[in-house]
């Protein structure tokens, strides 16, 4: 076999890291930056399983040195970044963040990041750019490959290692498959957990034992490796380039990378052409902070998007590369290359020092998230403003898969309302609650899984045939709830302008940007097309008729009072709050242009006025928030009230401003 240290497979771990590096900071360049993980995983797997191969020949194996090594390797410079990250996260996270941020350094202090990831966020969201450790999910895979693989290698080891083979083809093919199937409608799982990822790591491993039993990839000519060694490298950039955040990964959309990183360990050195390009000094430099790197870069761009109220520019996103890397360097030179020294840490000091960091970490963790965050960081007067009050209403039973129902109101009173919406219903849903209590009556919040505009989807993932059944049952629901003969009116508040968009907005982007620095991140509808009953289309007609039809059809019904759309917001107002009082300043009068407003809004505006009927009454937000507080100006938070949970739901204080209004033109007008 090989030598241990190969500096083209530095080099290699270079073209892994920075493309992760680049997608993380959502520059563009490598929209499927993120498979530079799976050539990690290729990576680990050969070297890790050359290691154990090469010792258990000369008959040196022991899985004590082995853990010895894995512990010397990752866990100071993860120590050192989870001591770093610690205090940032305290001053610039909000409750909630701070909360979750608790529970992942407790999963990461015992390797099972991966874990609470899949079962906490998607890699993919919006959420997760501003989640510190997400990044040490594949960590996770990597320790949880690191505890098992010694273990059957020793298990299953024979002189001819036709047992070890045979076991590890298959779990390589099982694996592969299993991930490929998970795709369907598990695709978190498929991407989070060892089962699914465990083929990536044994593609290496299955190179090294092939190397170890005679295969000798060098003897084959030269010309024939440089192509091969392109060929690898096409099959790692072509995915960075053209997969993307929609790409189903991983199964068989990481082969191709896979098999590249194979391709680049069997045959590349430093006399071909991949191989000098792998063996450039800046290449090799990065290669060998390449760990470090990884590392650091989450955090720096997580911190550096919690520290900013509005979205990064690219310049921004460019410079904390750069810190990152400079980070990694410290991070390699001061702690990863001492802690491996064995003149400096004996075994025994090495493995003391990862009990006590590891239990650091996990105590930390456990506080953070057994005080939800700490709020107590401010003061009682100030919490409201960094924690504000979001609908809390309880009690909504699943009357069956297609619809929840949650009462509202005073119990045992029969409900005479029904609101119905998205999320901007459950906003309000307990100003509403508080509102029915102090009338003597009752009513219903009624919600489906499905668009809440009938004959509208939001994404081409739910045009099938299943789906299109499935959600004309759920409105049927709908509609059945709302003529119950005891129901005498219809409240309706759903997010107009995103659930329809696009429609012909005149601000032509479906993320809201208020133009003043506060761009919205967690954009939930990424395209929505109207069903007319043989066809989907994105036009803005079908789509403006399926809104109006609606409408007319629940006024048509009963007495109805549709809530316009909520001025958006643009910036989440606890998080402008939060980062005032960081740096030791007063809480800021939060606002959006009132022009903006109309601008953004304008498509929904228009076929909301233009539905006609004398059952219907109309609750604008926009004139008790706009043009009211202060000149020119909504108001997200002025004259000590916050009315904002988040950038665009209502706060306890904005919803109860709006269901006031809501009501006084439903029962308090007859």
């Amino acid at each position: 076999m090989r030598s241990a240290h190969r500096p083209e497979v530095d080099g290699l771990r270079a073209l892994a890291v920075l493309p992760v590096m680049l997608f993380h900071a959502g520059l563009g360049l490598f929209p499927g930056g993120y498979v530079g993980v799976d050539v990690f995983f290729v990576i680990s797997g050969f070297l890790i399983t050359t290691i154990i191969v090469n010792e258990r020949l000369a008959g040196t194996f022991s899985i004590l040195q082995f853990y010895e090594r894995r512990a010397r390797r990752i866990l100071p410079a993860l120590f050192f970044m989870g001591a770093v990250t610690l205090p940032l996260a305290w001053k610039y996270m909000l409750p909630a963040e701070l909360d979750a941020f608790g529970r992942s350094l407790m999963s990461v202090a015992t390797f099972v990041s991966n874990v609470f990831f899949w079962r906490s966020s998607g890699y993919f969201d919006a959420a997760a750019e501003v989640s510190p450790l997400l990044h040490t999910w594949s960590l996770g895979v990597e320790e949880q490959y690191y505890l098992v693989f010694p273990l059957l290698v020793l298990a299953l080891w024979r002189p001819d290692r036709v047992r070890l083979w045979i076991a590890i083809a298959l779990v390589t093919v099982v694996s592969l498959l299993g991930s490929q199937w998970l795709l369907k409608d598990r695709q978190l799982a498929a991407f989070f957990l060892s089962p699914a990822r465990a083929w990536e790591l044994l593609a290496g491993s299955m190179l090294a034992m092939a190397c170890s039993q005679g295969f000798r990839p060098l003897a084959l000519d030269l010309r024939l490796r440089e192509w091969l060694g392109l060929a690898g490298v096409a099959l790692i950039v072509g995915p960075m380039v053209f997969y993307g955040v929609d790409t189903r990964f991983p199964g068989f959309s990481a082969v191709p990378p896979v098999l590249g990183t194979v391709l680049i360990i069997a045959f590349v050195t430093p006399d071909t052409w991949v191989g000098r390009l792998l063996t450039l000094r800046p290449v090799l430099w990065v290669g060998l902070i390449s760990y470090s790197a990884y590392l650091w870069h989450q955090p720096v761009l997580a911190f550096g998007r919690l520290m900013h109220t509005g979205a990064l520019a690219p310049a921004a996103s460019v410079g904390l590369v750069a810190l990152a890397l400079v980070l990694a360097h410290v991070s390699w030179r001061w702690v990863e290359a001492p802690f491996r020294d064995r003149s400096r840490w004996s075994r025994k000091q090495i493995f003391w020092a990862s009990g006590a960091g590891t239990a650091a970490l996990f105590a930390a963790g456990l506080f953070l998230a057994l005080s939800k965050g700490a709020p107590q960081r401010w003061s009682e007067a100030s919490q409201p403003f960094i924690r504000p009050a979001k609908t809390s209403i309880t009690g909504c039973p699943a009357v069956n898969e297609q619809l929840n129902v949650c009462r509202l109101g005073v119990p045992g009173v029969a409900p005479t309302m029904v609101l119905v919406g998205d999320s901007h219903a459950y906003a309000i849903g307990d100003a509403l609650d508080q509102q029915l209590r102090s009338k003597g009556r009752a009513g219903l919040l009624v919600h489906t899984p499905c668009h809440p505009i009938p004959g509208l989807f939001d994404s081409r993932e739910e045009l099938t045939p299943a789906r299109v059944a499935f959600c004309a049952e759920a409105n049927r629901r709908v509609i059945a709830e709302v003529e119950n003969p005891a129901i005498e009116s219809v409240w309706v508040a759903i997010r107009w302008t995103a659930r329809l968009y696009p429609m012909g907005s005149d601000i032509d982007a479906p993320e809201f940007d208020n133009g003043e620095g506060g761009h919205e991140l967690d954009y939930p509808f990424r395209k929505n097309l109207a069903f007319d009953g043989t066809r989907f289309t994105e036009a803005p007609g079908p789509k403006a008729g399926a809104l109006a039809g609606y409408i007319e059809r629940l006024a048509a019904l009963k007495p109805t009072v549709v809530m316009y759309p909520v001025p958006e917001a643009g910036w989440t107002p606890s998080r402008v709050n939060l980062l005032a009082l960081a740096s030791g300043g007063e809480l800021p009068v939060v606002s959006t242009s009132s022009e903006r407003f109309l601008a953004r809004n304008a498509a929904a505006l228009r076929v909301l006025d233009s539905v006609s009927s004398p059952n219907l009454s109309r609750s604008k937000p926009s004139a008790l928030l706009c043009d009211t507080f202060l000149q020119g100006r909504c108001a997200i938070q002025a004259n000590g009230q916050l009315f904002y949970a988040d950038d665009d739901h209502l706060s306890a204080t904005g919803a109860r401003l709006v269901v006031g209004d809501m009501a006084a033109r439903s029962w308090d007008r007859r």
